[in-house]
């Protein structure tokens, strides 16, 4: 009896002592709109859901893996000097190291070749050399293991002060993240969202002009798009900076670089900036490599990711960056474009980067753009109609010292209204050609050039346009050179997949892909198998026209195609044919990157 009454009294005690508590766990959650409006004008109407379609994460715990191989040394310059710096050994180690440097693109070659022992316990430094360095070292145990393999990179200190007459010019820093749109950003990103806030543009209404990071990024560095940069001569973003004594900076956390060229006329040196991480990259993919996940698309040498390599790059650079102008471009993909929960694991160590970069006064004198390429391409979260449209809005956002604002108040309020227009890699690279020359953002200079931009009819609007003067809201997909598959600033209505116009046009972008195909007798005639969905795109009352928004599964392989097909008097694609699921080995016999993501191989 005494017992039940010590219990009844702890039950009322909990219960009144949690009662004002508990309204947390049975209110109703505050209602959040779900649309948010991206872009609203006369010319496009744009918005995004904030919370995710559904998904299957991937099969493994992707945010829990860790490189698994040992990190035995690090690399550290001091007074001029190199130095490979060990940890404490737990066994006797003979190590081989090699110096390198970039021989072209695809390799690199030996300049010394050297050898050292290290003892169990402390190990002094062991000294390699001095200046802008690549290092593999390989040490092994007195059983021939191989217990040490990685490439180390050096950069030298800088070697000059600022000029008085360059503390004028304003350093452009580019941080992409592969596949990540607008919303995946705030979802994934919490902490650098919050930190970001109210010291940033974000413009909504960036999209993407091609299928891949190549096909977005050349646009942004060239002007040009991937096709037409094969025939041009025209300068990189890169080299039109340091013709303006800024100095240049590439990286990479992938071996294969994303602008070279078949054009013989645009090769480039081995280096094309004065600071490149590329050979150190394709050092390590072709020695020190190792796979992550299960899928093999993370990689790591010894005991770092690739993305590391990249971040501590970037670290090394502050000095130099400190010193004089810069142009700097940083790409990261590994892992973002496969998993869609891998995101996440980039928001501390991104929020860190740009603490960093704050701390260290480079933000003071720099424009600084975060950014991505496309969303998801690929995934169970691409499959969606959600993931469809997300795909098409990349993350682009600025960051900036208020001191433009005081200096260029036209130019930098035409820049913020911008935030909702409807905005392209090509207006991104007028924008930074507009940085070489800062003149061209004084008032007068702005006034004269929207006087320009106005004159233009809408059908001679220039494709590129800065971001420092007013996007026209009467600007379309078409104007703006978006394709219309990557278009959604129309309305989408679903239709049933039986529809006879679905049918009908559905056989047709199977042709197509089959007509592309045909002069590569390895890859098998496709048959349309199913219609995985299907939307009418709506042009308006003015147009007599329609255009359906397909998606179709294919047989043999079970491709899965993204195309756009416009019924007038013909039918008639209207995009290029987009590949929305793996092709692995499927395509092997093919080489040609246009044909291999349509073609089965017989």
């Amino acid at each position: 009896m005494r017992l039940l009454m010590l219990l009844t009294g702890i039950f009322f005690l909990l219960y009144f002592s949690l009662e004002p508590y508990m309204d947390m766990f049975e209110r109703p959650a505050i209602a959040i709109p779900e649309d948010i409006i991206f872009v609203n004008n006369s010319g496009c109407f744009l918005s995004a859901r904030q919370s995710p379609a559904r998904y299957s994460p991937a099969g493994e715990p992707i945010n829990l893996l860790r490189c698994r191989k040992p990190q035995l040394m690090s690399a550290r310059t001091r007074k001029g000097a190199n130095f490979l710096v060990p940890k404490a050994m737990l066994e006797n180690l003979q190590c081989t190291y090699w110096v390198l440097a970039a021989k072209d693109f695809q390799s690199n070659k030996v300049l010394l070749e050297g050898h050292f022992s290290l003892k169990r316990g402390a190990n002094a430094d062991i000294p390699i050399g001095e200046g802008q360095q690549i290092v593999r070292v390989k040490c092994k145990n007195q059983t021939n293991d191989t217990i040490y393999h990685d490439v180390h990179f050096f950069l030298p200190p800088p070697l000059r002060k600022l000029k008085p007459n360059e503390t004028e010019k304003l350093s452009v820093m580019v941080l992409g993240i592969d596949s990540i749109s607008q919303m995946h950003f705030v979802r994934s990103f919490p902490q650098l969202n919050g930190f970001l806030e109210n010291v940033h543009t974000k413009f909504f209404g960036y999209s993407r002009v091609g299928q891949d990071a190549r096909a977005n990024l050349m646009p942004f560095l060239s002007g040009f798009s991937s096709d037409e940069a094969e025939s041009q001569t025209e300068a990189w973003l890169w080299e039109r900076f340091r013709a303006q004594g800024y100095g240049t900076a590439y990286g990479e956390d992938s071996a294969e670089v994303l602008f070279t060229t078949r054009n013989e006329k645009k090769q480039f040196p081995s280096e094309p900036t004065e600071f490149y991480l590329p050979p150190v990259l394709l050092e390590m993919h072709s020695h020190s490599r190792y796979s992550l996940d299960l899928r093999e698309m993370i990689y790591c040498t010894a005991g770092r990711q690739f993305q590391e390599v990249l971040r501590d790059f970037i670290a090394k650079l502050v000095p130099h960056m400190r010193q004089r102008p810069f142009f700097s471009f940083f790409w990261e993909s590994q892992g973002v474009q496969e998993y869609y929960e891998f995101a996440t694991q980039l928001d501390q160590p991104y929020m860190m980067l740009l603490k960093s970069l704050q701390e260290a006064d480079i933000l003071n004198n720099t424009i600084l753009f975060l950014m991505s390429d496309h969303g998801l391409r690929a995934g169970d979260y691409r499959s969606s109609f959600q993931g469809m449209e997300e795909e098409s809005q990349p993350l682009l956002l600025a960051i900036y010292p208020d001191w433009l604002k005081v200096k260029y108040p036209q130019a930098m309020e035409n820049f913020e209204r911008n935030s909702h227009s409807l905005v392209t890699p090509y207006d991104l690279h007028q924008t930074l050609r507009d940085i070489t020359c800062l003149d061209q953002l004084q008032n007068s200079q702005i006034e004269q050039r929207n006087k320009t931009l106005q004159s233009h009819l809408p059908e001679n609007l220039p494709r590129g346009i800065s971001l420092f003067l007013p996007i026209p809201e009467y600007r379309t997909c078409e104007l703006a050179h978006i394709p219309s598959l990557f278009c959604f600033c129309r309305k989408h209505t679903e239709i049933p997949l039986d529809d006879g116009l679905v049918l009908r046009c559905s056989r047709f972008l199977v042709k197509s892909i089959n007509q592309l195909t045909k002069p590569h007798s390895q890859c098998a005639e496709l048959k349309l198998h199913s219609v995985v969905m299907a939307y009418f795109m709506d042009f308006g009352e003015e147009s007599f026209d329609h255009e359906l928004r397909l998606r179709v599964m294919t047989l043999p392989g079970h491709g899965e195609f993204e195309a756009t097909v416009r019924v007038s008097d013909a039918l008639k694609l209207t995009s290029s044919i987009s590949r929305v699921n793996p092709y692995q080995a499927q395509s092997h016999c093919v080489s040609d990157p246009r044909i291999k993501v349509l073609c089965f191989c017989t």
